[in-house]
């Protein structure tokens, strides 16, 4: 593998260099540079690399230690770099607060030394005795494992100067040596004591000996803890972090953190008050409700506020109890009610957290729906009987459908104040790579500076509506890219594997195939748009919008903001003269300069956005936008959502546009299509319909000579052949309809002209067919083929 590494100048490596690298990606990085070079060097240079890979790999395993797994790849990392570089003071303090901590970690089994009472039983003391002489082993063993770290301490000590961490190596190791001596001479007085039993005698002298050296044993655990404490937990995060500690670590959520944590004070506040006897009747109420789009981390926050009751004394458990509709209605009278109840007595103690909780209760809901039955047996269950006050709620949803839902619902609306309501805001592009950076370094990878760029593409790519599952779909972007990773690394066999193999992800990892192809395509919307015939006014205002584009994009580059200029258009022209085929071509245009994220075309008329009823074309209309969101809605006979009469759902339709163009500024393009005139009308009958299309392009008929020359293109993209005299014959045709006021159907009908020459070959061929015909006949038009009684340039119905 490796290739990713290119080829460069020799490194001149400093101490800056190395203290300047932030994250894992970086340090990885540098250790494939360092491997490089040494490659590259000769033997007597390699002194100098191996002191800055020191350096790298101490670091490495610092970052790691702030994990809360991995200590023996860190350790790994340490023992590496004190043998590259033994007298590192940085690495050695570092791996000897290591040892130390481990140390101060370490089960030392004290507590554990069985205990005799001169009032036990005698068959109570004899088991006792016999348990004391098997743990006495198990002890020293312990020991022995321990003072080898104590070993490693004092090796890596002497090769440093003034350490005060490797100063603790010899009392420790002296408190160990005298434990086991301790031990030593407690198993013989054990093993004595226990022989006494045996026999016809007992000696309580004997006891109060093992007692004694129990006592003495015990004396020198307390000893070497105090000299161990200040070291007890140290670089391992051994301690877990509280609820409140969690939460400040999620990215953003400024507004609903805050709210929180004077929330906790609050409860905090009423405990202390509680317990200097200060009574309150009224309890706060600890119900929730949480809204946001999906991915914006109402899961992990219910989960985490559930914690903080538990934590702060107001819950018995911490544990969320986690359902939606499908767990709670059922399809007939009684059931729903039993799954309900079923569901809150599993959540005593605890809290009963419903997702989309809105879904209970449908707006389009029929009679035979069990979900307000859910809905009542939730609120009487808060309110009175065996469970109230025993469960917390937290319901979770959409924002629109939640405030619907509990404004429909006013008993249930009441069991949750205002103050509980958290409005979950979607995650900024920032704030999405930063959790996108967290999900890779959990899983012990890292992303390069190339791969960030491309994760923020994915993510403008793929963030078009409300649907984007923020956190969720960042987190789901990255694994991904760790499965192809790994796929392409088992493919290209195990031999060489580097380093950043196992721990870098790479622009290639982020970004999808398809997306990859597109940016590797040189085949873009204006290469096929200058392929196409005519257009030249059309061609003109493709070049005046890429030019503008890609302007935007440059001053973007240096720092500069981009004007925000909308991109709806109006085409108008004639049936057949290429206004959807550049519609698709404008969408994929805008896509690949930035302006738009998806740069797909719904193609959509009258009868998708008008319905029969009052509201329904608005909702209808929404519908077809939704789908167009990030990409282009192509409207042809746009003239036609007007019928004229005064109870015409048409105008409810532009309405609609009117509103939905404001709202989705930057997120969607309407391009508006028909004859000249009619579009015209089109556009008078709102005002703020005009305003909002700034781009006019008419798209004139073909002439005979461009109709000729889209005929001998198809021709060829069909890999069939026709002469020249056949082609002048048709374009002279083509030129008297013309003259006579017919268009011919422009481009659709040339189209079709070649469609029907070609079925009326395969029959002249199937007629003919005496013998064998030659290969060139399957391939050759003739003048017959298109010239004929039957062919569309003499039928009644061209025009």
């Amino acid at each position: 593998m490796g290739g990713h590494m290119q080829n460069q100048q020799r490194k001149q490596w400093n101490r800056h260099d190395i203290q300047s690298m932030k994250t894992t990606g970086e340090l990885y990085a540098a250790l494939r540079t360092i491997e490089t070079q040494r490659k590259d060097t000769e033997e007597q240079e390699h002194a100098s690399l191996e002191i800055v890979e020191a350096a790298v790999l101490t670091r490495l395993a610092a970052h790691r230690l702030e994990k809360r797994t991995g200590l023996d790849l860190a350790w790994e990392w340490i023992e590496r770099a004190l043998v590259l570089e033994p007298q590192r003071m940085e690495t050695a303090e570092l791996a000897m607060n290591i040892l130390l901590a481990q140390l101060a970690q370490a089960d030392d089994h004290a507590r554990e030394l069985p205990v005799i009472r001169e009032t036990d039983s005698a068959m109570m003391r004899k088991s006792q005795a016999a348990a004391l002489t098997e743990t006495i082993g198990s002890v020293e063993e312990h020991i022995r494992e321990r003072m080898g770290k104590i070993d490693r301490l004092e090796q890596i000590a002497a090769k440093v100067e003034h350490s005060q961490a490797g100063k603790q190596s010899l009392p420790l190791k002296r408190i160990d040596e005298r434990m086991l001596v301790e031990l030593s001479q407690l198993r013989e007085l054990a093993e004595g004591y226990l022989e006494s039993l045996r026999g016809s005698f007992y000696s309580s002298d004997m006891l109060a000996e093992v007692q004694r050296a129990i006592r003495e044993f015990a004396t020198l655990v307390a000893e070497r803890e105090q000299l161990l404490e200040p070291y007890r937990g140290h670089h391992l995060n051994t301690t877990a972090p509280t609820a409140l500690d969690e939460l400040e670590e999620l990215i953003g959520l400024a507004a609903p953190k805050e709210r929180i944590r004077k929330l906790a004070q609050f409860l905090r506040y009423q405990q202390v008050r509680s317990k200097r006897g200060w009574v309150m009747q009224d309890k706060p109420e600890l119900h929730m409700v949480l809204m946001g789009n999906p991915g914006t981390g109402k899961t992990t926050l219910a989960r985490l506020i559930a914690r903080m009751y538990h934590e702060l004394g107001l819950l018995p458990s911490a544990e969320v109890i986690e359902v939606d509709r499908s767990q709670l209605v059922g399809a007939f009278v009684g059931q729903s009610e039993q799954k309900t109840i079923d569901a809150i007595a599993r959540a005593i103690g605890g809290v009963l957290f419903i997702d989309e909780a809105y879904s209970l209760k449908r707006p389009d809901a029929s009679g035979s729906d069990y979900g307000q039955t859910v809905i009542d047996t939730l609120v009487s269950a808060m309110t009175s009987g065996e469970y109230a006050g025993k469960f917390v709620v937290i319901l979770a949803g959409y924002p629109e459908e939640m405030r619907q839902f509990l404004f429909a619902n006013p008993g249930l609306r009441s069991r949750f104040p205002e103050k509980g309501h958290f409005l979950l805001p979607d995650y900024t592009t920032e704030e999405l790579i930063t959790i996108g950076e967290q999900v890779a370094e959990r899983n012990d990878f890292s992303l390069t500076t190339e791969a960030l760029h491309a994760l923020r593409e994915r993510i403008e790519r793929e963030r078009v509506d409300e649907t984007f599952g923020n956190a969720r779909a960042v987190k789901s972007i990255v694994l991904d890219a760790i499965f192809h990773k790994g796929e392409r690394v088992e493919e290209s066999g195990q031999e060489g594997l580097q380093v950043d193999d196992f721990t870098v992800l790479y622009p290639d990892d982020i970004l999808p195939n398809d997306l990859q192809a597109h940016q590797r395509s040189t085949a873009g919307a204006s290469a096929q748009l200058d392929r196409m015939i005519g257009l030249g006014a059309v061609k003109a205002e493709f070049r005046k919008i890429k030019a503008f584009l890609q302007v935007q994009q440059l001053r973007i580059a240096n720092g500069l903001a981009s004007v925000p200029v909308e991109m709806h258009a109006v085409f108008s022209g004639s049936p057949g003269t290429g206004k959807t085929t550049i519609a698709r071509l404008y969408a994929e245009l805008l896509k690949e300069h930035g302006y738009l994220k998806r740069g797909h075309l719904v193609v959509a008329s009258r009868t998708d956005l008008v319905a029969g009823f009052v509201g329904q074309t608005a909702e209808k209309t929404r519908r077809k936008i939704k789908e167009a969101l990030g990409g282009v809605l192509f409207i042809d006979e746009a003239y036609a959502l007007v019928s004229g009469s005064e109870n015409d759902f048409g105008r409810e339709v532009i309405h609609t546009l009117v509103e939905e163009m404001t709202r989705h500024r930057e997120n969607l393009v309407i391009v508006v299509a028909g004859y000249p005139v009619e579009m015209e009308q089109f556009l008078a009958m709102n005002p703020g319909l005009r305003s909002r299309f700034t781009r006019f392009v008419h798209f004139p008929d073909y002439t005979a000579e461009e109709l000729v020359a889209i005929i001998a293109q198809r021709v060829e993209e069909l890999g069939y052949r026709v002469k020249p005299d056949v082609l002048g014959e048709i374009e002279t045709l083509i030129a008297s309809l013309h003259v006579e006021g017919v268009n011919g159907g422009n481009a659709r009908f040339a189209r079709h002209l070649v469609d029907e020459a070609i079925i009326r070959q395969a029959l002249r061929i199937s007629e003919n067919a005496k013998e064998a015909p030659s290969p060139d006949i399957f391939v050759q038009l003739g003048r017959e083929d298109f010239v004929s009684e039957e062919s569309p340039l003499f039928m009644p119905d061209n025009g």
